[in-house]
């Protein structure tokens, strides 16, 4: 499965951080350092598994906990409408 940020999805790296507006619902999602470097890697050239390795060797993370996290970070930004699966 091919996920991928939305191409007219505003954003700002700011630091490590990252700022994502959804322009539909003028809402402001404001990203801690991993998730705006998973956000930056949902460029349509990744795919989860590539992601998860990237994550792993840049942050010193759990793999199971990272695991469980990335799958709720990525049902809130499909809930937000942020990202597209095909």
């Amino acid at each position: 499965m091919e996920i991928h940020r939305k191409q007219d999805i505003p954003w700002r790296k700011i630091e490590e951080n990252a700022l994502v507006v959804n322009p539909k619902t003028s809402l402001i999602y404001p990203l801690n350092p991993v998730a705006s470097r998973i956000w930056e890697l949902l460029d349509g050239q990744n795919n989860l598994g590539r992601i998860t390795g990237i994550i792993l060797k840049e942050y010193d993370i759990d793999k199971d906990t990272f695991n469980k996290d990335m799958e709720s970070f990525i049902l809130q930004l499909e809930e937000a409408g942020l990202i597209e699966k095909k």
